[in-house]
């Protein structure tokens, strides 16, 4: 029984990497594993809730690429700018984390779901932020709430990115990151 939810997990894995949530449907799915559709239902009840797992996975590669590809006691205004480039990067390429961003409907699923962790960019920044804390690099009046009001608008600066004057964005985005840590740094 294992072995056919995990050809399932694959597939709906595989599937929503090539077409997104919307180009995916259970009969995409079930059709790449090789099992009956109702087969499908004996693992999930819907599309929504094997997305859901989908992203977490994704979610918690992502994070664990990035996270360790990087040396983390690095001088912050260094490792900042290219931790959140790296992410970016990511989320740009991949249609499961683009989702979270793109579709209100998953993004208040996955919000909602308390086994899930938050995002992939602001746990791996707030990750971050909480080392460069507990190494006293942070002001004493900026706290985390105030951070992650911070760096949530530049998730949204990025997101609208094609509403800006055209001109050097990744400088753009560069320059906004290095105001916010300038911000928060000592």
């Amino acid at each position: 029984m294992q072995d056919k939810q995990q050809k399932i997990f694959n597939s709906a894995q595989q599937m929503f990497k090539e077409y997104g949530f919307k180009g995916t449907n259970i009969v995409k799915i079930t059709q790449h594993a090789g099992v009956a559709t109702g087969t499908f239902y004996r693992f999930y009840n819907s599309k929504e809730e094997i997305f859901i797992q989908v992203y977490a996975a994704e979610n918690d590669r992502v994070k664990q690429t990035v996270l360790n590809d990087n040396d983390l006691d690095e001088e912050p205004r260094t490792l900042l700018p290219k931790v959140i480039h790296q992410l970016m990067a990511q989320m740009n390429v991949s249609l499961i984390l683009q989702a979270w961003y793109t579709n209100p409907k998953l993004k208040q699923l996955i919000k909602d779901n308390s086994s899930m962790q938050d995002d992939f960019m602001y746990h791996t920044v707030f990750q971050l932020i909480k080392h460069w804390q507990t190494r006293n690099l942070l002001r004493p009046e900026m706290t985390m709430a105030r951070v992650q009001q911070l760096f949530e608008a530049l998730v949204v600066v990025n997101n609208h990115q094609e509403e800006l004057p055209t001109g050097d964005y990744k400088q753009l985005f560069t320059d906004l990151i290095e105001g916010v840590l300038d911000r928060i740094l000592k």
